[in-house]
Formats: C-alpha cells, structure tokens, sequence
C-alpha cells in the first residue's frame, strides 16, 4: 500500500449499540434536484436548490447464538426510529470520522434472502435504511 492511502472500514451504531455481522454498507450521495430550463435550441439542467437525503442498504451475516436477525426484525416491524452512526476507521481501527444519521427509520427489511444451491453462502439479512439528515463529525 502506498504511503499516504487509507484502507476504509465501517463500524455502525444503533442508538450507540453495535450489531455483529456487518458486511456490507453502501454509498450515500447526496445530490441536488435538477430542473430543465428550455431555450431556443437547448434545454439545460439546473439545480433546483432541494438536497434528496438518499436511503442506505446495509447487509449483515447472520451468526449463532446473535440476535442480529431479531434487532432488524424488531426495528422494522415496530416502526421504531433510531440515531445511527457510521464510524470511518482505517485498516487498524483508527477512527477517521463519523457520520450521524439522526431519527432513521428502517424501510426496508429482507428476512429471506436470496439463494443459489450451486453455490451456497453464509446466512445474511438486508435492511434499507431511510435517515433524517446526513451530519459528517471530523474525528479529532
């Protein structure tokens, strides 16, 4: 690895509760609104000045003896709202920054996945998660 690169891991936290199993998180992009403005020959993109605060998909493998499976279920089913943050760290551990996603609601629940017989994998559950706002937090 080259001198100045950073290795990226994730931890998240739900209401300051680590859930075992994280394996994958996605991107969170925030972009802008756009409006087409017509003009003699052209029609242009303009940004309409509204931020679409996106969702984010989250996967988790499902272990023994975890309550992983239930903490998502239970989310989901009570229409529960949760503070989630998302740690940044490097190859070490080392925090990077963090990112509060405050008042999330869990929109999305997968209790069963999907699964190839010719080539079975481990034992997951995703969840999409719809945040109120995106609040970055430099590590210090």
């Amino acid at each position: 690895m080259q001198k100045n690169d950073i290795v990226e891991k994730k931890r998240i936290e739900y209401d300051g509760e680590e859930v075992d199993g994280l394996v994958f998180v996605g991107e969170l992009a925030l972009k802008d609104g756009e409006v087409e403005v017509p003009e003699f020959k052209k029609i242009r993109i303009i940004g309409d000045g509204v931020t679409k605060i996106p969702s984010l998909d989250v996967r988790y493998k499902i272990k023994l003896g975890t309550s992983t499976k239930k903490f998502f279920r239970d989310w989901h089913t009570n229409k529960e709202t949760k503070d989630v943050t998302i740690i940044h760290t490097d190859a070490h551990g080392s925090e990077i920054e963090r990112n509060t996603l405050p008042d999330c609601e869990c929109i999305g629940y997968t209790p069963i996945s999907e699964t190839d017989s010719s080539t079975p994998g481990y034992a997951q559950v995703a969840v999409t998660i719809a945040p109120y706002d995106i609040i970055p937090i430099e590590a210090g």
